[in-house]
């Protein structure tokens, strides 16, 4: 019998959107070992996969998606001699056909026969993806397979499948035996993994009310709209990690680098990873690797409000696609991490003062008049720059306190803004920046609801590409990270 004695243990996963790429010709097969026998081989390829990475995941609950975010269209299977790392063979795969789900969620695909050697392979799959490698060795081919990238880092159509990848690791030094009788058909796992991650954005409340330490409310907030920023523009075809103190690039090796991260100093590398620098003040995004770069945010047209997506409220949630982020931990900074600006419409509570003739400060009762610009200090607001002196020189506060905001009107009242980090996992302590903390990682869903916002929001974006991820954040914010599981709920059979 025709028997595969290594069997891929279930990948971790990311994905990416099929982008626009080009097909080369087809690789001819290398049939000068004609000695050894040669057996009938279908792939099991596992869309979905469950294997957990590390991540701050507090659930495996499985999330209806659609037949989009797991379907594989095209499939192909390259192989490698595991001793001397030179190519054998590339075949695509043919006849993909859906076999139902397994009981973790798993969207099974099994495959037309292929002839393989007897041996022992690496292998590398690639899904949703015409793009074909020419190579003759493993190294080459690691090299030339990642050189790529999306146009577009806002990935809004997955209609034509999302690229996905085996995590190479798991299906190197796969046995191939001789098969016992010419009819046996031996079957090879292949767990395969998403290049991009899916984030999830809600709102619990239309509606959050603020209130002072006494309970009486000062203000509400609406938050309206959202904005990401920092959406990287490359990926890595096949998962990149590495056990890193530094930002020193290590020598990639398919058993170290291609498999699941390590417990201690363990990082996901994205192309990019080695040029996020500790310092993030210079860095301008100059060669255009983000898309929605968050220094440019304070650019008028930015600030409009058609540029933020509407926030739905629950049930419903905005997805967004996205790919890997990472950095050292020392560079997680607001300059290279994905976030999220809110923007959100502030309502005074009947707080508003203007100083009246004698110089004294009064409640100003028509809301009909209240000015272009409103100034806030210790939950009341003041209608002139004249009345917040006068306040602030009446509590003894100096004239330049940091605390004092300023909010500007527009068409759709006071605007605020708010600045979520995403975060990939969590070290639970908050002044201290953790491994992987803050990040994006392929086939990880992020699902971020906004339960409450203790403060008003900034009146004018706060940006400082310089600023470390971990901070204060005004807004209460549910996330869940967990497997990217997209449950098919048509079958389950195996």
């Amino acid at each position: 019998m025709f028997n595969s004695t290594k069997i891929s243990q279930l990948l971790v996963v990311a994905v990416a959107f099929l982008c626009s790429c080009s097909q080369t010709d087809d690789i001819a097969v290398d049939d000068s070992n004609e000695t050894l026998k040669e057996g009938n081989i279908v792939f099991r390829l596992q869309s979905n996969s469950s294997n957990t990475t590390r991540s701050a995941e507090d659930s495996y609950e499985h999330v209806q998606g659609t037949v989009d975010e797991y379907k594989v269209n095209v499939a192909r299977v390259y192989l490698f001699d595991n001793v001397t790392k030179l190519f054998v063979k590339s075949v695509p795969l043919t006849n993909i056909t859906r076999k139902g789900s397994d009981a973790d969620g798993n969207v099974i695909y099994e495959t037309d026969p292929i002839s393989i050697a007897q041996g022992v392979y690496d292998i590398f799959v690639t899904a949703n993806t015409y793009r074909q490698i020419k190579t003759d060795s493993e190294a080459r081919f690691l090299a030339d397979i990642d050189s790529l990238t999306y146009k577009q880092a806002l990935i809004e159509d997955i209609s034509g499948g999302i690229v996905m990848s085996n995590r190479a690791a798991d299906n190197e030094a796969t046995i191939i035996s001789e098969p016992l009788n010419e009819n046996d058909i031996n079957v090879v796992n292949i767990k395969l993994e998403r290049v991009m991650a899916r984030l999830d954005i809600a709102k619990s409340l239309e509606t959050y009310e603020l209130t002072d330490p006494n309970g009486t409310l000062y203000a509400s907030v609406k938050l309206n709209g959202y904005y990401i920023v920092n959406l990287p523009k490359y990926y890595y075809t096949f998962r990149h990690v590495a056990v890193l103190l530094s930002l020193t690039e290590p020598q990639w090796n398919i058993q170290a680098n291609f498999g699941n991260v390590a417990d201690v100093n363990g990082y996901v590398i994205d192309p990019y990873f080695f040029k996020k620098t500790i310092d993030a003040s210079g860095f301008t995004n100059a060669d255009k690797y983000y898309v929605n770069y968050f220094g440019d945010i304070i650019t008028p047209e930015i600030v409009k409000w058609n540029t933020f997506n509407p926030v739905s409220q629950t049930p419903n949630y905005k997805t967004v696609y996205s790919l890997e982020n990472c950095c050292l931990a020392p560079a997680q900074k607001n300059g290279y991490s994905t976030g999220v600006v809110f923007k959100a419409v502030m309502e005074p509570a009947n707080n508003v003062y203007y100083l009246n003739n004698t110089g004294s400060l009064q409640l100003l009762t028509d809301k009909q008049n209240y000015p272009e610009v409103l100034y806030y200090y210790q939950y009341k607001f003041y209608n002139s720059a004249e009345a917040l002196a006068a306040a602030l020189a009446a509590s003894g506060a100096a004239a330049s306190s940091s605390k004092a905001q300023k909010f500007e009107k527009t068409d759709e009242g006071y605007c605020c803004y708010y600045n979520y980090w995403i975060r990939h996992l969590d070290n639970n302590r908050p002044t201290q920046m953790g491994v992987m903390e803050f990040g994006i990682v392929r086939n990880n869903l992020y699902r971020m609801l906004i339960s409450n916002v203790s403060d008003l929001g900034d009146g004018t974006i706060p940006v400082d590409p310089d600023t470390p991820d971990e901070g204060e954040t005004r807004l209460k914010v549910e996330l869940n990270v967990k497997p990217w599981i997209v449950r098919d709920l048509t079958e389950i059979v195996l």
